[in-house]
């Protein structure tokens, strides 16, 4: 009798046990969502394209211009600067803008790309820089971190890279 007595509660023990092992995650996740929100923690610049300058209403969509973002120590990164046209689904099949990228009233850059009809496409186009601040490119090309040209969530994404003689 001793021997089953033991058994069940064994067993009641591991029942309570996977229980509550199974209900911790959504218990603990609330406060660790909060501890990691106090802690200061956020997306590095060169993922996230840094912190956006100024915005270019266009009609139907607009355009964030981003501050440059430049390399820390060990970023095996070329500085570039960000532009995000937005809503990507209002944006006409064919886009041809000139951006001025450092708020000097000038055209810095001027951006040609065939919006995608497939969202998971890459569009393809040209950067083509106005001055010798910023370099030229063509997607579909050579790809880096610091120059491209994607379609991301509502968004068309163009990075502009930046020439070494701007660079601090």
């Amino acid at each position: 009798m001793r021997a089953r007595i033991f058994a069940l509660l064994a067993y009641a023990g591991a029942a309570v046990t996977l229980i509550v092992a199974a209900c911790v995650p959504f218990v603990l996740m609330g406060l660790i969502t909060k501890g990691v929100a106090h802690a200061g923690l956020h997306v590095d610049d060169s993922y996230s394209g840094g912190v956006i300058a100024r915005t270019l209403s266009r009609t139907g969509y607009h355009i964030d211009v981003y501050q440059p973002v430049r390399p820390r120590a060990l970023q095996a990164l070329d500085p570039f600067v960000q532009i995000a046209f937005r809503p990507a689904a209002s944006l006409p099949a064919r886009v041809s803008e000139d951006i001025d990228l450092d708020g000097d009233g000038q055209p810095d850059v001027r951006v040609c790309f065939t919006v995608p009809s497939d969202p998971h496409a890459r569009p393809t186009g040209t950067v083509v820089a106005l001055n010798s601040k910023y370099k030229s490119f063509t997607m579909p090309g050579s790809y880096s971190f610091s120059q491209l040209m994607v379609h991301s969530g509502d968004a068309i994404i163009v990075r502009v890279p930046m020439t070494e003689s701007e660079t601090p």
